[in-house]
C-alpha cells in the first residue's frame, strides 16, 4: 500500500475516533480545549436579553403545564411574571428553526449529541457565550413550548385539536408520568444554567476589576464548559421528543446529562453567589468612599467607617462614663482615630493616656485650637470575634477613658480603613477635622516623639517641632562633631553645662543612678549623658556661646522672626544661671530645656516618679511632668541674658522666657534681666516697661 493510502486510512481512523467521543468521559479541561477552538472573539451584537426573556416566558409556562399533566390535579397555573422584551426585538427565527431541526434529527447516542453540539457551536462561533446558550435554548423552546401549548388548547379549540393530533400530543396520556416529571425537571435545570450564564456575562460587562470581584473572574472561566454541557443537554432533550410523542422507546439516559449539568450549575451558582456578594461589597465601598473623599461633616465620615446601613442606633462606648453614647458626640469635633489590633498595644495606650491627660490640662487654647474640641476614638480591628478576642478587648477597654467602637460583625468600612487610611495591621492614628477631612494620615510617630506638644497634630506641627532646635545641634556640632553619634536613634540624652562643679557632679550621679535602675531597663529606655565642657579644650565652651549669641543677634534684627528665637533666648538666659542648664532630648528631638537646680531635683526624685515611667508613654513624659510640678512650686529666680560686645542698636525689649512670667525684661547696661515680678529694689517697673542704662566705652 502506498504511503498516501496509509495516511488516508490513518486520517479516517482519527476522524472516526473523534466522531465516537463519549462526552460523559471527558474532563472539563478536555471539553474546554474542544469548545474553545470553535469560538471567535468578534462578539457579534445581538439582543440576547430580549431573546432570553421571551424564551424564559415559554419555558416557565411550559414546565408549569407539564407539572399539571403529571399531577392530574388541574390546578390553575400560578402567577408567572412575563419578562417583556424590547419593542424592537426581532427573533432569529430561521436560525432557531434550523438548530431545532438539527437537534431533533440527531441520531441517538452520546457521541452523536457531542458532534451536533460542536457543529452548533461552529455555526454560532461569532456570538458571545451567553448568546450561544440562549439561541439554542430558544430553538428548543419553539418545539417544547408548542407541544405543551397544544396540550393546553386542544380540548376547547377545534383548530388546536387538529394541530395537536398532527403533533401526536394525545400520546402524552399514556406515558410514564415519572419520566415526564424527570424530563421537566431537567428542562428547569437547563433554564437555571442559562440564567446563570447570562447573568455572569452581564456582570462581566460592568467593568469590575478582577481583583475586586475574583469570583466573577473565576466563574467566567467556567462559562465555555457549562455552555457546552447546556447545549448538549438541550440536544438530548430535543432528541427525546420522539419518546414523549410515542414514536420509539429507544432513548437517552437523561439522568447522566442531568447529573453532569447539575454539578456544573452548582459550581457556577456558587461563583454567582460569591460574585453578587463581592459586587455588593464593592458598590457599598464605592458609596462609602464617595462620602469619605468628599466629606462635609466628621460624623458622616465616622458612620461610613464603622456602621452598616441597617444599624439604626449608631453608638460608641464612652470610657469616661462607662456608657454607650450616640455617635453625635463627635459632631464639630476633631478626632484622633486610634486604629489597631488587640495584640501588643499597651505602649500605644500609655501614649494616648498622656495625650488624653494633656487635652484636659491648661492652656485650653493652643495655636488657635481648643483642646476640648479634640476627641480620641479607638477602632479595634478584629476579623472574627471569639471568646479570647472578646476577653482581651474588654481587658484593654478598661484602661481607656476615651471613646471605643464596639461591634460584632466585620466593620462596614474595613476596606476604607485598610486602603484609604492605609492600615497595614500596625497601630496608626489618623487625625480628622470637624469637616471629616484627614489632616494627618498618621500622627503616631509625632505623638510618640513630642507627646501633647504635637497638638493640634498636623504634619506642619511635627515639622516645626523638628526644626525648632536645629540651630542648637548645628552650633554644638561645630565645636564637637562627635555629638551626632549620640543623637542617632531613640536614645534619651541629657546635655548639661554650668560653672558649679559640685552641681555637675551631683547631676551626673543622679543620671547614672536612673540609667541603672530596674524600672528604666523594664521600660527599654536607654539614657546617655553629656557634660558639655568638662572634657573639651578650654576654648570650646566660649566658641559655642559666641555662636549662639551671634545667631540670636542676627535673628532679633530681622523683621520676620521665626519661632526659634524663643528657644535661643531661653538657653542664653539659662547660661547665666548659677547652677547651669540641662537639655533632655530623644534622639535629636529636644523634649525640654530647664534650670539646672530643678533638673537635678527632678532626677534626684526618681524614686518618687519612677512608676510613672511605665504608666506614661515614656521616660521623657514622666520626667517632664515631675519637672513641671517642681517648677511650679519653686521660688522664682531672676533670669539674665548677657550679650557681650554688641552695639546698642540691636537692643530692644524682650519678654522673659519663663512661661510662668512672660514680663518684659529690664535692660541693664548690655544685659537683659527679669526677676518675674520679685526684686530687692524699692521701685519695680510695670510689665512692659524697659529700664535702659547706657555705659560709654572709655
Amino acid at each position: 500500500m502506498s504511503s498516501n493510502g496509509v495516511s488516508s486510512v490513518s486520517n479516517f481512523q482519527k476522524t472516526k475516533a473523534s466522531m465516537m467521543i463519549n462526552p460523559l468521559s471527558l474532563t472539563d479541561d478536555q471539553v474546554l480545549e474542544k469548545v474553545y477552538i470553535t469560538h471567535v472573539h468578534t462578539a457579534e451584537k445581538y439582543d440576547v436579553e430580549s431573546l432570553f426573556n421571551v424564551t424564559s416566558n415559554i419555558i416557565k409556562r411550559s414546565t408549569a403545564l407539564a407539572e399539571n399533566v403529571v399531577t392530574k390535579n388541574g390546578t390553575p397555573i400560578g402567577h408567572i411574571e412575563d419578562k417583556v422584551p424590547l419593542s424592537s426585538f426581532n427573533p432569529p427565527f430561521r436560525r432557531m428553526k434550523e438548530i431545532a431541526y438539527q437537534m431533533m434529527s440527531t441520531p441517538h447516542g452520546e457521541h452523536n449529541a457531542h458532534q451536533t453540539a460542536i457543529s452548533i457551536l461552529e455555526q454560532l462561533k461569532s456570538y458571545t457565550w451567553d448568546g450561544k446558550a440562549v439561541i439554542v435554548l430558544a430553538a428548543f423552546s419553539l418545539e417544547y413550548g408548542n407541544f405543551w401549548h397544544l396540550v393546553q388548547v386542544q380540548s376547547e379549540d377545534p383548530l388546536g385539536r387538529s394541530i395537536a393530533l398532527m403533533n401526536r400530543v394525545q400520546n402524552i396520556e399514556g406515558k410514564n408520568r415519572q419520566a415526564i416529571s424527570d424530563y421537566n425537571i431537567l428542562v428547569k435545570t437547563i433554564l437555571v444554567a442559562v440564567e446563570c450564564i447570562t447573568e455572569m456575562e452581564r456582570l462581566s460587562t460592568k467593568g469590575y476589576d478582577p481583583k475586586d470581584v475574583p469570583a466573577l473572574s473565576e466563574g467566567l472561566l467556567e462559562i465555555p464548559v457549562i455552555v457546552y454541557w447546556t447545549i448538549i443537554t438541550i440536544i438530548a432533550c430535543a432528541n427525546h421528543f420522539d419518546f414523549i410523542m410515542g414514536d420509539v422507546d429507544d432513548r437517552y439516559e437523561l439522568s447522566n446529562f442531568g447529573n453532569k449539568l447539575g454539578s456544573i450549575v452548582s459550581k457556577l451558582k456558587a461563583h454567582q453567589t460569591r460574585s453578587r456578594k463581592e459586587i455588593g461589597e464593592l458598590e457599598d465601598y464605592w458609596k462609602r468612599k464617595k462620602v469619605f473623599q468628599t466629606p462635609t461633616e466628621i460624623v458622616e465620615v465616622l458612620k461610613v467607617l464603622i456602621f452598616h446601613d441597617e444599624i439604626k442606633e449608631q453608638q460608641v462606648y464612652d470610657g469616661y462614663t462607662k456608657r454607650r453614647v450616640s455617635i453625635e458626640v463627635f459632631r464639630r469635633k476633631h478626632v484622633l482615630l486610634f486604629i489597631s489590633g488587640l495584640d501588643s498595644i499597651r505602649d500605644e495606650i500609655r501614649l494616648l493616656q498622656s495625650i488624653y491627660d494633656g487635652l484636659q490640662e491648661d492652656p485650653r487654647e493652643v495655636k488657635g485650637y481648643f483642646k476640648d474640641d479634640f476627641k480620641i476614638l479607638w477602632i479595634p480591628i478584629v476579623s472574627e470575634w471569639n471568646i479570647i478576642h472578646r476577653a482581651e478587648f474588654e481587658n484593654l477597654k478598661i484602661d481607656m477613658p476615651w471613646y471605643v467602637v464596639e461591634y460584632q460583625n466585620p466593620l462596614a468600612g474595613i476596606r476604607l480603613i485598610r486602603e484609604d487610611l492605609n492600615y497595614k495591621n500596625k497601630p496608626i492614628i489618623p487625625v480628622l477635622n470637624p469637616q471629616g477631612r484627614v489632616v494627618n494620615n498618621n500622627a503616631m510617630h509625632m505623638i510618640f516623639v513630642w507627646g501633647i506638644d504635637a497638638f493640634p497634630f498636623r504634619p506642619t506641627d511635627d515639622e516645626v517641632l523638628t526644626q525648632k532646635w536645629n540651630w542648637f545641634w548645628a552650633e554644638l556640632k561645630k565645636v564637637n562633631p562627635s555629638i551626632q553619634n549620640l543623637t542617632k536613634g531613640d536614645h534619651y540624652i541629657f546635655i548639661y553645662g554650668g560653672t558649679d562643679p559640685k552641681w555637675s557632679q551631683n547631676f551626673t550621679s543622679a543620671v547614672e543612678k536612673i540609667k541603672r535602675h530596674e524600672i528604666t531597663k523594664k521600660a527599654d529606655a536607654i539614657i546617655e549623658s553629656y557634660n558639655f565642657g568638662r572634657d573639651e579644650p578650654i576654648n570650646v565652651v566660649p566658641r559655642f556661646w559666641i555662636g549662639i549669641e551671634s545667631l540670636f543677634a542676627n535673628k532679633i534684627q530681622k523683621k520676620n522672626r521665626d519661632s526659634t528665637i524663643e528657644e535661643i533666648k531661653s538657653l542664653l538666659c539659662l547660661k547665666q544661671h548659677p547652677q547651669g542648664w540641662v537639655l533632655l532630648s530623644k534622639g535629636s528631638n529636644v523634649k525640654i530645656l530647664g534650670r539646672g537646680d530643678l533638673m537635678y531635683a527632678t532626677a534626684a526624685d526618681f524614686d518618687l516618679w519612677k512608676d510613672r515611667v511605665l504608666e506614661k508613654s515614656g521616660f521623657d513624659v514622666a520626667f517632664i511632668e515631675h519637672y513641671n510640678s517642681k517648677h511650679r512650686n519653686s521660688r522664682p529666680s531672676c533670669a539674665h541674658m548677657q550679650l557681650a560686645n554688641y552695639p546698642a542698636d540691636v537692643l530692644e525689649p524682650i519678654n522673659c522666657p519663663d512661661k510662668q512670667c512672660g514680663r518684659s525684661m529690664e535692660i541693664e547696661s548690655i544685659s537683659y534681666k527679669c526677676c518675674h515680678g520679685h526684686s530687692n529694689k524699692v521701685h519695680l517697673p510695670e510689665s512692659g516697661d524697659v529700664m535702659i542704662e547706657k555705659k560709654l566705652s572709655p
